[in-house]
């Protein structure tokens, strides 16, 4: 009977001292319980609006860290750049991926994308339609995370005594607005490629940026890397945008599923996975790096060909999907291993 109030030394059995004290102190200690719930609550909602968790967003700067030649590790304020970096681009992928959110959650696309009972997503994934954070607390915190990344982004070019090259500073700006344009501004998503076009290129800029700014100089295995790193997501999203058409032609945006037929979307999905193994053969080519990067590189290429499979063929475009999330995990890896290899052993 009494099991759902805490245990109070004052109530026992005969006793009526201070029980006024004991009852009165309730609702306070009910009220700090719940605002603690509260909280707790908020804080995992951002840290989901954020999308910290999804760690193959900060694949690039792992992958330009590596890429990095001796001499360029041993800059001074080298180290320093690098992690001021690494918080700029999560700070970068938490404004960019809360302003779609919001956007999300305005036009109703997350609502109709996201159900409840989808077996192969997870609607807590979306803070704003569980109620975890309020569309005033994501707008906040999207703007904290875009000032974090230009004083992040700021900070790393000081720590370099701002030695970089132009590209450099163009490429962390660039990346950093055209991310947060994916859905809100100028909504480039909405165009007809504009999706994938920026989703390449951000992830692009996520390694070329602050590659060049420590290392100051274009190489040609940092290029393709930044590009395989690029299509790969697109190979990711592309899978997606067919599943969710019925939601991105609701809200008006114009993904190649929405405007084009199912020959057209073959065909691209096609064409991205021909360019990954091109983009393979060429690095795997490169002088001075090892032949066997198509060997590390072949658990990837052969879920990207599964995922042809399961998409066009079968239709089972969240399988697809989820084929291109461990290709993408795998990807990396293959490529990181051969980097390793050919630039510091």
């Amino acid at each position: 009977m009494g099991g759902s109030w805490p245990y109070c030394p004052e109530f026992v059995i005969g006793s009526t001292r201070n029980r006024g004290v004991c009852m009165e102190t309730k609702p306070a200690e009910i009220s700090e319980a719940a605002s603690k719930t509260s909280r707790t609550i908020i804080l995992r909602g951002l840290l989901r609006l954020s999308k910290i968790r999804v760690f193959q967003h900060y694949f690039g700067l792992a992958l330009a860290w590596l890429l990095l030649s001796p001499e360029a590790l041993q800059r001074p304020g080298a180290t320093t750049a690098m992690l001021l970096f690494l918080l700029g681009s999560v700070a970068i992928v938490a404004c960019a991926c809360a302003s779609d959110d919001i956007a999300g959650f305005r036009n109703g696309s997350d609502l109709m994308n996201y159900q409840s009972d989808e077996q192969l997503r997870d609607i807590r994934a979306k803070p704003l339609l569980t109620g975890a954070v309020t569309e005033r607390q994501a707008l906040t915190f999207a703007v904290g995370s875009g000032f974090l990344a230009v004083l992040a982004g700021a900070a790393a070019f000081w720590a370099l005594d701002w030695d970089a090259p132009f590209s450099a500073y163009a490429l962390y700006l660039l990346g950093f607005a055209f991310s947060v344009q994916y859905s809100v501004g100028l909504k480039v998503s909405y165009r007809r490629g504009g999706g994938e076009t920026l989703l390449c290129f951000s992830t692009a800029a996520g390694l070329l940026a602050p590659f060049l700014a420590v290392n100051r100089d274009w190489t040609w295995p940092a290029v393709a890397q930044a590009l395989l790193l690029g299509l790969w997501l697109v190979m990711v999203s592309s899978y997606s945008n067919v599943n969710d058409v019925a939601g991105d032609r609701m809200a008006g945006r114009r993904t190649l599923a929405v405007t084009t037929g199912r020959t057209v979307q073959n065909a691209a999905m096609a064409a991205f996975f021909l360019l990954s193994a091109g983009l393979l053969t060429a690095l795997a080519m490169t002088g001075g790096w090892p032949g066997w990067l198509l060997l590390t590189a072949l658990p990837a290429t052969a879920l990207h060909a599964a995922q042809l499979y399961h998409g066009p063929v079968r239709g089972q475009w969240l399988r697809a999907r989820k084929l291109g999330l461990i290709a993408y995990n795998l990807g990396f890896a293959g490529i990181a291993v051969p980097t390793f290899f050919a630039l510091h052993r």
